[in-house]
């Protein structure tokens, strides 16, 4: 019987908890994976912005060796997997690094939708996640200044908005492995709940709700057997109105079979003087 109570009453609580908990690291874990995101692609944006500040000083003085000298250098990073400048038609001046065919065709398709029909804000970005290779890539145009027209690379107009376009890949590799270690991290620490779960609420039953039912299960069998209330094992008060009902009923009987032989001690004694008589 025990046994079942048991079961019945720790199986739903750690079900409960266990599942509370596993949600909300869930919901705690797509938090901080798009806030870490958000933080990888700000780590990127600043690099690319970087980038194009440094060939737009290379540009001004109409040195393209030197443009080529950056986006080479810079593509002979470990985390970067591709770099590319792109002129005002789309095509590719200037490449560091290619990338896999996967990042090409993102590049391409960011490319694309700078150049559509609708045109798009200068400020404007594109940004996507190469998750067959796990890389993050970003592309953004170059603003035309008003200082490129009247410099050295005086081929630029003073109406041409847009110089070109800079794209670059960067490995998400870090990213995926600070995501990995906080899975990892939450499913123990699901695992840990559950075992605290089991173990806290065993120990918590079997204090004040358990042992308390087997005290008071013995006592009802020594009260079956005749045992007086007075001579019962004190009660530890932690089943409230139950225990004292209990020892009420035990008491009540005491009293009715004391009533019922003070009832039969003179009746017996009648019944003895009518058989001397």
């Amino acid at each position: 019987m025990f046994d079942n109570l048991i079961a019945r009453a720790i199986i739903p609580v750690t079900i409960a908890v266990t599942g509370f908990v596993i949600f909300g690291c869930l919901l705690l874990y797509s938090f901080i994976k798009a806030d870490m995101t958000k933080s990888a692609f700000l780590t990127a944006n600043n690099c690319a912005d970087t980038v194009v500040k440094s060939t737009k000083s290379a540009m001004l003085e109409d040195n393209q060796r030197a443009i080529q000298d950056i986006v080479a250098n810079i593509g002979t990073r470990a985390d970067v997997k591709l770099i590319k400048i792109y002129g005002p038609e789309g095509k590719i001046r200037y490449s560091g690094r290619d990338g896999s065919e996967g990042l090409s065709n993102i590049a391409a398709n960011h490319i694309s939708d700078f150049l559509g029909p609708e045109p798009l804000p200068q400020e404007s970005q594109r940004h996507d996640i190469d998750r067959d290779n796990g890389n993050l890539i970003i592309s953004l145009p170059i603003v035309n200044e008003p200082q490129c027209s009247t410099a050295a690379c005086h081929f630029h107009a003073e109406e041409d908005q847009i110089l070109g376009f800079f794209s670059i890949a960067i490995s998400s590799q870090h990213l995926d492995k600070t995501l990995a270690l906080l899975r990892t991290r939450m499913i123990i620490f699901s695992i840990m709940v559950l075992f605290l779960t089991v173990g806290g609420v065993t120990a918590l039953l079997r204090i004040n709700l358990f042992l308390p039912i087997l005290r008071l299960t013995y006592n009802a069998e020594q009260a079956s057997q005749g045992v007086a209330e007075e001579d019962l094992p004190k009660s530890d008060h932690k089943l409230g109105k139950l225990n004292k009902d209990f020892r009420l009923l035990v008491k009540q009987r005491d009293q009715a079979l004391r009533a019922l032989k003070a009832l039969e001690t003179p009746n017996r004694n009648v019944d003895n003087g009518s058989d001397q008589s």
